[in-house]
């Protein structure tokens, strides 16, 4: 199964984006509220949803790139910065702040997903959040791209949004962040691309030293031949210093990627977003890898980030136990928080969960209410709930009207004990392949146990999905 990217168009944009203060007073955050310093990625509207928390945006100044902006201005994927307050669930937002990674030009792909863009390296997964193309696959070089994402501080960025701004035109602005390496009297690198600042406004980064971090513009694209960046304006960013930091006192949410980690050295150390900081004795990090999606929470404790807790965040195609179903809607429960499609209940926390619209019509505030059972057609991508038995969804995402009634059903298998030929269970779903026909040279006999297959077929009256055709993924 090939599960469309999340191709976030203006229309599915403004589906997806709800007004401000909509909530009950009994969803406002209480007196056990304390504030909020958040740096999270978007993941839905209706007010913003960040971090696993709701915030109303009621009188909450929004800024991008520093220019002031509207709560539709924002999109989902983008990484933001919020202040206010919130109690863990609801929360009020006083400000929120976007600004992109690198706003330039694609000046390679990469097979499987990758790009070069501005001397930065991009990777993506499937929780990369695409707006104005399909898949990652369809840039081109020469493409205008704005990335948004957890940068490692050299050179890299995993991106959790990418948007098309069309082939470039030569004369916008372009921007790219990084820290400052190999500098010489006339020139930098960030990343793998070198920068020509000779001719460059240098009066918001003062005499430069090498691992600054900065921000650098320039009005034209990396040259052809050489691959040199003509900077017009070069600026510190965040004073320079690179990561994160605050007052002392101050309490701090960081979600961000592990980029390196050390459970050999005393103390161990964890390297988020490309800083790295100790990590406390009493805090076991050995089940934690590069690459691994986490939330940290942070106090200032006489100047330096210390860490009081680290929670797991990783949702993308590595997690053990991920599926993907795409079906007509047999049941949603708005009480209990599921949906129920091609015979799998799921569970939705719609904190968390991205709600996409695609239909025709879509909605401004579309839910786990808006679908109308046995009618609309979603696709879900969920993983191993970790607070119980069953999966919780990471996206929902709504159909187009179609007359398609078949049912997809992607995740490892398990080797069933009803005694029947050919018939295993995925997801908890018995699945009979016996009449299937299979993808490359692949047949019934590469069929086992943890196997991550996906089937299309139909259910039966039985509850059985009858399978017509099955990839093996693995």
């Amino acid at each position: 199964m090939k599960f469309k990217r999340n191709t976030l168009t203006a229309a599915i944009l403004s589906a997806m984006i709800g007004v401000a203060g909509c909530s009950s007073s009994d969803d406002n955050p209480t007196a056990s509220t304390s504030t909020a310093n958040v740096s999270g990625i978007i993941t839905g509207f209706g007010s913003v949803y960040v971090d696993g928390v709701e915030f109303e945006t009621n009188g909450t100044s929004i800024t991008i790139d520093g220019v002031q902006a509207t709560e539709a201005d924002l999109r989902v994927g983008m990484r933001v910065h919020i202040e206010g307050s919130d109690d863990g669930r609801n929360g009020n937002a006083t400000s929120i702040s976007f600004e992109d990674e690198v706003e330039g030009v694609v000046t390679q792909t990469v097979a499987g997903g990758g790009l070069q863009v501005m001397g930065l390296t991009i990777t993506t997964d499937t929780t990369t959040h695409l707006d104005g193309l399909t898949d990652i696959s369809s840039l081109a070089v020469g493409d205008e791209v704005e990335i948004s994402g957890y940068p490692d501080g050299s050179g890299g960025v995993h991106a959790t949004y990418i948007e098309l701004e069309g082939s470039y035109n030569g004369s916008d602005e372009i921007e790219v962040k990084g820290t400052v390496a190999n500098l010489t009297a006339t020139t930098f690198d960030i990343g793998s691309m070198t920068v020509d600042f000779s001719g460059a406004d240098m009066s918001e980064a003062g005499t430069l030293v090498g691992g600054e971090y900065v921000e650098v513009k320039a009005e034209t694209a990396p040259d052809a031949v050489t691959g040199i960046l003509t900077a017009t304006k070069v600026e510190l960013e965040d004073d320079g210093s690179y990561g994160v930091d605050g007052d002392e006192g101050e309490e701090l949410e960081v979600e961000g990627m592990i980029t390196a980690i050390d459970t050999v050295s005393t103390p161990n150390t964890i390297t988020v977003n490309g800083q790295t900081f100790d990590v406390p004795a009493g805090i076991d990090i050995s089940g934690f890898a590069e690459g691994d999606k986490i939330d940290l929470d942070i106090e200032i404790v006489g100047g330096v980030a210390t860490i009081h807790e680290i929670e797991d965040e990783s949702h993308d195609d590595d997690h053990p136990g991920k599926i993907e179903v795409e079906a007509v809607v047999d049941a949603t429960d708005t009480v209990n928080n599921t949906i129920t499609l091609g015979g799998v209940t799921i569970s939705v926390d719609p904190a968390k969960v991205l709600m996409i619209d695609y239909s025709a019509t879509p909605e401004h505030f579309f839910n786990l209410g808006s679908i109308v059972e046995g009618t609309d057609r979603v696709e879900v991508e969920a993983i191993p709930n970790p607070a119980g038995d069953g999966y919780i969804a990471i996206s929902i995402e709504r159909e187009a009207a179609s007359s398609d009634t078949y049912v997809e059903l992607e995740g490892p298998v398990s080797v069933s004990n009803d005694g029947l030929t050919d018939t295993y269970s995925v997801a908890g779903i018995t699945v009979d392949l016996s009449g299937a026909t299979f993808n490359d040279a692949n047949t019934i006999a590469n069929v086992s146990a943890d196997v991550e297959i996906s089937v299309k077929g139909a259910i039966d009256g039985t509850g059985v999905l009858v399978a017509t055709e099955v990839e093996i993924k693995d």
